[in-house]
């Protein structure tokens, strides 16, 4: 797999990132999970209600993300692939970031396949992605998911 992005959206995190660490390990892609990306913002305010959040913070994430895709964009070796975790929730904001990671895939003339990670219910909606080559994966199991994320990726 080469110069691929892959935006894979899901409720849970823990799977989520399962699921990219295994698409990392079979591709040499680089993970970058929102989770860890935010940690430095959230980490240091209360977020116990975090759609609460004053517009600070989340100016703050977006300018932690932005970083991030910009050096990708920029710096990174354009052989490189990565793997994008977001929830991904039918909301502005997160529509949003997935119309910035295309955005950046663009920029790199990389290909882009969004995935969504389904089978467990979810408390909101999530995304409803533009392109035809879209994956919905029910797939339970972390490892067999990313395989056929994988294979959807490398044809």
């Amino acid at each position: 797999m080469n110069n691929t992005f892959i935006y894979l959206i899901g409720e849970s995190p823990a799977r989520r990132l399962a699921v990219a660490d295994a698409i990392a390990a079979a591709t040499g892609a680089r993970v970058v999970d929102s989770e860890a990306l935010y940690a430095p913002i959230f980490n240091v305010v209360d977020r116990t209600h975090r759609m609460d959040l004053p517009d600070s913070v989340w100016a703050a994430v977006d300018a932690v993300r932005n970083a991030v895709l910009a050096t990708i964009e920029t710096a990174a070796p354009s052989d490189w692939s990565f793997v994008f975790t977001h929830a991904g929730f039918d909301i502005p904001a997160d529509l949003g970031v997935y119309r910035l990671v295309r955005k950046t895939a663009e920029a790199r003339g990389a290909r882009f396949l969004p995935a969504m990670l389904t089978g467990a219910p979810s408390k909101r909606p999530l995304l409803a992605f533009d392109e035809a080559n879209a994956l919905a994966v029910a797939e339970a199991d972390a490892g067999l998911a990313a395989a056929a994320i994988v294979a959807a990726a490398t044809t």
